[in-house]
C-alpha cells in the first residue's frame, strides 16, 4: 500500500517573559509578535497552532491584545492548543486561557488570575530629602493621576481602584468563556492565587496533563 505525507502544518509560538508593551529578547510584547500572527493567520497550510507559555505574566492591555489575536485564529479554523512551561500565570494565564485545549506540567505555578497596579510616589523623597517641588499645570484634575513626582488624592486612587477592579472582571470573563465555567465558578478559584498543574486541572482552569510532546499530539 502507499502513503503520502499531509501538507498540513502545526504552527508552535513560544511565549516565555514578561509581558510588557515594548520588550526586546526574552519577552513578550506585540512588536515582537504582531507579525508572527499574521504570518500564521494568513497560511493556510497551518492547521494548529500550539502555544508553549512560559510566563509569570505582566501587561494587562498587551495580555488582551494577545488573546484577541489567539481568538482570531480560531476563527479562521485553527485549532489553537496551550503547553504550559514552568509558568503560566496572571498574564501568562490570560493568553492562554481561551485555546480549545490547554495542557499543564504537574508543578507548573498556573492561574493567579487577578491585577494590581503599582504606582510610585516619589514627591515626599523629593520634597522632604532632597527640597525638590514641583509646580503643576494641566488640563483637567486627572491629568497627573499615574506621575510619580505628584501626591494623589483619595479621590484619584479610588478612580484607579475601579479601573484595577473593571480590569479583573474582564480577566474572569475571558477565563469563563474560554473555559465553558461561570463567572462565580472563576471567581472561586481566582482572586490571585496560585494552583499547582494537577490542581489546575481539578480547579478546571487546564484540560490534563503533559508536556510540550503531548500538546503537540493532541494538536495532530
Amino acid at each position: 500500500s502507499s502513503s503520502s505525507l499531509s501538507t498540513n502544518r502545526i504552527a508552535i509560538v513560544y511565549f516565555e517573559g514578561d509581558i510588557l508593551k515594548n520588550g526586546g529578547k526574552g519577552t513578550i510584547s506585540m512588536d515582537r509578535y504582531e507579525k508572527v500572527f499574521d504570518r500564521i493567520a494568513k497560511n493556510d497550510k497551518v492547521k494548529a497552532v500550539v502555544l508553549r507559555v512560559n510566563s509569570g505574566g505582566g501587561d494587562a492591555v498587551v495580555s488582551d491584545i494577545i488573546w484577541d489575536r489567539v481568538e482570531e485564529l480560531k476563527s479562521k479554523g485553527k485549532y489553537v492548543v496551550a503547553s504550559f512551561g514552568d509558568y503560566a500565570a496572571s498574564g501568562g494565564y490570560y493568553i492562554s486561557c481561551s485555546a480549545d485545549k490547554i495542557v499543564t506540567q504537574p508543578n507548573t505555578l498556573t492561574g493567579s488570575i487577578g491585577v494590581f497596579a503599582m504606582l510610585p510616589d516619589f514627591s515626599n523623597t523629593l520634597s522632604n530629602k532632597l527640597g525638590i517641588n514641583f509646580d503643576t499645570i494641566g488640563t483637567g484634575r486627572n491629568t497627573f493621576i499615574y506621575s510619580s513626582l505628584v501626591s494623589r488624592s483619595k479621590a484619584q486612587n479610588e478612580k484607579i481602584q475601579a479601573e484595577t477592579e473593571q480590569t479583573y472582571d474582564l480577566f474572569i470573563r475571558r477565563v469563563a468563556e474560554g473555559r465553558n465555567m461561570s463567572v462565580d465558578e472563576v471567581d472561586e478559584v481566582a482572586q490571585g492565587r496560585v494552583w499547582s498543574g494537577e490542581d489546575a486541572v481539578d480547579a478546571g482552569l487546564a484540560d490534563e496533563i503533559g508536556d510540550l510532546k503531548e500538546a503537540i499530539a493532541l494538536a495532530a
